[in-house]
């Protein structure tokens, strides 16, 4: 791929670990600079060093507007620039049903999962709005348009990211700026490792993995490379889209 990315600044969310850590060496990889945020100093560290130090590691709580506000100019002073966001940052749900969980658990979820993005695409606009180029790609899941039972919280948060990435893609196309997502089916991270190593969890891991068509979680680094595919020219006339990786799950 061409991705023309080589040179440009990508602000990386939840780039401490997992698909955020894949998606930032995805971009290093292409030549690109990056900005990492998260929560974990050491592991921001560690995905600075996996990168060869090519970017900038920034400790952000984004469900924190002034927080965020104050990191993306970091990045950019920085860098020098800015060209891509990606939302990857996430939490998990305790299994429930909606009727079950409680109302702090909800606000968290939905303030990490959908609130962030928003919080971070509106102080990075500014900057892309003003050079009138740039793309946005946030990171939803299949769990938003298909509405899983037991993690609702999550579930609502991650249609609400598929939904205001169709808003973002039609308030700023006249500036240039390209918005999409992508909606990762289930992918080997540490959000479960338990479910996939914890012998207690053998039986409902089979019965997940038999219904994936491909027959195996994703490796972040196939996550990581869709999104660079929608942030880079490989991408260039896509927006308002949401690509689906997940080894067929939703087909079935």
């Amino acid at each position: 791929m061409d991705t023309q990315l080589a040179g440009k600044v990508a602000l990386v969310t939840g780039a401490s670990q997992g698909i955020g850590r894949a998606i930032a060496v995805a971009f290093a990889e292409e030549g690109a600079k990056v900005g990492l945020l998260a929560r974990s100093r050491r592991g921001l560290s560690e995905t600075l060093e996996m990168i060869g130090g090519s970017g900038v590691a920034v400790p952000c709580d984004v469900t924190d507007p002034s927080a965020v506000e104050a990191a993306v100019e970091d990045v950019v002073s920085a860098l020098g620039r800015l060209d891509v966001v990606v939302n990857n940052a996430g939490t998990r749900q305790n299994f429930r049903r909606l009727d079950e969980l409680s109302v702090e658990e909800w606000d968290k979820v939905i303030a990490t999962n959908l609130s962030s993005v928003f919080y971070v695409t509106r102080a990075a606009s500014q900057h892309l709005i003003r050079q009138r180029s740039g793309s946005v790609v946030n990171v939803s899941s299949i769990a938003g348009p298909l509405g899983f039972p037991t993690i609702g919280s999550y579930s609502a948060a991650k249609a609400g990211v598929i939904g205001v990435t169709k808003t973002m893609a039609a308030e700023w196309s006249e500036f240039g700026v390209r918005v999409n997502s992508v909606a990762p089916g289930w992918t080997s991270s540490p959000m479960n490792v338990e479910l996939r190593t914890d012998p207690a969890n053998a039986e409902i891991l089979e019965t997940i993995t038999s219904k994936i068509p491909m027959g195996r979680f994703a490796a972040g680094s196939e996550i990581a490379r869709a999104v660079v595919f929608l942030a880079g020219a490989t991408g260039s006339y896509i927006t308002g889209e949401t690509l689906t990786v997940d080894g067929g799950w939703s087909m079935v």
